[in-house]
């Protein structure tokens, strides 16, 4: 074998291994992609679902990662289903750059205006006077309300974006929500939460979410890079 023929010959490896490697670095095409975003979507859902009775979830995730767009159709998705033991009643609240001193206000209007129905001595009084102390007097009606609705046991779902809203709060507030979770309220209030990250780190003992959440981290979206940046940005 001559010096052309070997030169040819290792030209043409060399050639094979750089398409074999050029495809195996191609990005995904727009319909694998959706259905490897569709398929992860759907195992996070039921993931969700099966804790959901007993259990407040924190989606934590870096901003861009999905948060925002799972709890909607999580939403959607606890609005339709029928099949469940208990009768979910969603309610999605976006807390990012909510004020502190509004807080329970802000709750207690999307908890009252997206289930349809507020009680007419509380709407008047919503505003910074509005407290934890009135926003579970008021879950406790809309609860006994809801019961009435449904032979299943009734659970109102906090799908609550930005919680992380809450480091730049008072500790005690966050404490106070906390404890709208506790006692009376504790078998028919669930929270769905997303945060790209929560202080759970404070100089006083212990944190309120010490042992609150089931922390699932959430990725970036797995699909092409064209596609992606033409993508809605969301938290």
């Amino acid at each position: 074998m001559n010096l052309v023929q070997t030169s040819a010959r290792a030209l043409a490896r060399l050639l094979r291994l750089f398409d074999r490697s050029a495809r195996d670095d191609e990005p995904s095409t727009p319909s694998k992609a959706n259905s490897r975003k569709t398929n992860e979507r759907e195992q996070l859902i039921r993931r969700i679902l099966s804790s959901i009775s007993n259990n407040s979830i924190l989606l934590s995730g870096r901003a861009g990662s999905g948060k925002t767009s799972i709890l909607l159709y999580l939403k959607g998705r606890l609005t339709a289903d029928e099949d469940q033991a208990m009768d979910f009643h969603p309610v999605y609240i976006d807390l990012r750059g909510v004020p502190e001193d509004v807080l329970f206000a802000t709750v207690a209007d999307a908890v009252l205006g997206q289930l349809e129905f507020a009680p007419p001595s509380k709407v008047e009084r919503f505003g910074s006077d509005y407290g934890h102390r009135d926003l579970s007097r008021d879950f406790r009606s809309v609860i006994r309300v809801l019961q009435k609705r449904s032979p299943r046991p009734a659970k109102l779902v906090l799908l609550v974006d930005g919680i992380d809203e809450l480091n730049n709060y008072e500790p005690r507030t966050t404490q106070r929500v906390r404890s709208l979770f506790m006692a009376s309220l504790a078998e028919s209030l669930v929270m769905v939460a997303s945060a790209v990250e929560i202080d759970k780190h404070w100089d006083q003992e212990g944190s309120p979410w010490y042992n609150f959440f089931e922390e699932i981290e959430i990725s970036p979206p797995t699909v092409n890079r064209d596609v992606r940046d033409r993508m809605p940005r969301d938290g």
